[in-house]
């Protein structure tokens, strides 16, 4: 009998074969070039030698003159993952140049005249291009990166350039990093370029023979498929943050395979033709179908649902218009109308329509976990006495964010100790859900807080309940997912849970709180 981590991998590897096929058909046929330069990069992430933590990882590239980051365009988390090795790296003291592929060498002088100051980010995005020669728009993944370049004064070098052959733009981006090298004496130049480029038969070595002499140099993958689903039949997937491929190669695990197709399949909703019109409403779908799938759900009264819903986006609200005749008051439109103003993602059971604030799998996966939970459970949308209210709403959220890592396992959500930050923050709304928040966690534990809960239970903000509610319910999602990785709730009870419509008085307190007091302990991975 396989277990419930088993079961999850065996649903996503299902769905990654499905989105495989979906990329496939949306990229142009490779090059005799590209499938040569593919493979040579494959067969050396096909396994790895060891786990490792993500220290061992900065201490190598602590002792590192040359260190290559692999980049998944379209994911955010990529160029994250890479801004986090900066601040780490800077904080140990380590001498950084910045090797960047986001831009052509040629526009060197408009990124040196952006990092000393003299021009804005929109004159600078003007004179490097951004508009006519990225097909992907990643700016607001790489500005941070950029911004803590500028606040340290760290010199960055672009090392891209517009060439048809891969060998011409590897070679002329290894002379970039190689002259960056030499200008640079004793520090890491730390490249960020695409995923293929940075294994060692690539642009490594067309580095190592510009500078014709030797450098420490080290190679750090991005998620790479093999590996992650070898972590994953092994069980340890949700607490690896690093491993060893081999000497000089490395890889960072912070996104599930699927995520990473994810991303590219969210760049096709928005910047090309669709693979089919219903491309998204079909991958809502199969996200429902998934999670229904692992807790045994996926029965008639589900696929019956299933067929009628219609899923939105910012896109196209014109949904908007036909709930009048659907029996939907006008208060009711404004209510909706308020949550599309607030970038809420949620589904409207009497209009079966799944409305997605953005294109992120994680808030299609949470709503599509929404869906199954309302469908499954036959919950009526009633009028519930101000504590149910409050407790069936924190219920919803984590059942919702349970099923989303279903999905995306790595998936991360605030705790205690990022609400303690919030408090010293100078956003006042932050502040008040985070005293909200921190008040309710100490009661759990049985202790004396100075914050009234009265307060929020009657609170007329229904902006300061719903974050609240939304926060403590993401909280007792991820500790619901990992007790039922780690063994500690069975998947028949999470089961039981997504049916069972809370109707009865008291329900969802005595529910929320039965929860939160078995699963205290359930241990929650920490991440750099």
């Amino acid at each position: 009998m396989p277990t419930a981590r088993q079961e999850i991998g065996r649903l996503q590897r299902l769905l990654f074969q499905r989105q495989r096929r979906l990329i496939a058909a949306a990229v142009q046929r490779a090059t005799p070039e590209f499938g040569a330069f593919e493979a040579r990069y494959e067969k050396r992430v096909r396994r790895h030698q060891r786990e490792a933590s993500y220290d061992e990882l900065i201490d190598e590239l602590l002792r590192s003159d040359l260190a290559y980051v692999g980049d998944y365009h379209t994911l955010k988390q990529s160029q994250r993952s890479y801004w986090k090795l900066v601040r780490r790296l800077q904080a140990r003291g380590r001498k950084l140049v910045l090797a960047l592929e986001f831009v052509q060498g040629r526009h060197q002088p408009a990124l040196d005249d952006w990092l000393r100051g003299r021009i804005g980010e929109q004159r600078f995005l003007e004179r490097v291009e951004y508009g006519r020669h990225h097909r992907f728009d990643i700016w607001p993944h790489f500005a941070p990166i950029f911004e803590e370049a500028r606040k340290r004064r760290l010199p960055v070098v672009g090392i891209d350039k517009l060439a048809p052959g891969l060998a011409e733009r590897e070679e002329y981006a290894a002379r970039r990093i190689a002259e960056a090298a030499r200008a640079h004496p004793g520090a890491l130049v730390l490249t960020l370029t695409g995923q293929l480029h940075v294994a060692p038969p690539h642009l490594p070595a067309a580095v190592a023979r510009e500078l014709r002499e030797p450098r420490r140099h080290l190679t750090v993958y991005q998620n790479c498929e093999d590996i992650y689903w070898a972590l994953q039949k092994s069980g340890h997937e949700l607490d690896v943050e690093a491993v060893l491929v081999r000497p000089g190669e490395w890889c960072l695990i912070n996104t599930p395979p699927v995520i990473v197709q994810e991303s590219f399949l969210d760049w096709i909703e928005g910047g090309m033709e669709p693979l089919e019109g219903d491309h998204l409403e079909q991958r809502f779908k199969a996200l429902a179908r998934l999670v229904a799938r692992f807790l045994r759900l996926d029965d008639a009264r589900f696929r019956a649902a299933l067929d009628q819903v219609t899923v939105y986006t910012a896109g196209d609200l014109s949904f908007i218009e036909t709930l009048p005749s659907r029996g939907f008051t006008r208060s009711e439109v404004r209510a909706i109308e308020e949550q599309i103003l607030s970038r809420e993602s949620y589904y409207i059971p009497r209009a079966h329509i799944a409305y997605l604030a953005n294109l992120s799998v994680n808030h299609a996966a949470e709503e599509a976990a929404h869906f199954v939970r309302h469908v499954v459970s036959g919950a009526a949308d009633e009028p519930r006495g101000l504590v149910d209210a409050f407790y069936a709403r924190a219920l919803e959220e984590a059942f919702a964010f349970f099923g989303s890592k279903i999905v995306n396992p790595r998936r991360k959500c605030p705790h205690e100790p990022e609400f303690e930050k919030h408090l010293r923050g100078r956003d006042r709304f932050q502040r008040e859900v985070a005293r909200f928040v921190l008040a309710h966690k100490r009661i759990e534990r049985g202790e004396r807080p100075h914050q009234s809960l009265r307060a929020l239970y009657r609170h007329a903000d229904l902006d300061l309940f719903n974050a609240v509610t939304h926060s403590l319910g993401y909280i007792l999602g991820e500790r619901l997912y990992y007790a039922l990785a780690r063994g500690r709730i069975a998947k028949a009870e999470m089961r039981e849970l997504f049916v069972d419509p809370l109707d009865e008085e008291g329900a969802p307190f005595l529910t929320y709180l039965d929860l939160v007091t078995r699963l205290a302990d359930v241990r929650i991975p920490k991440r750099a």
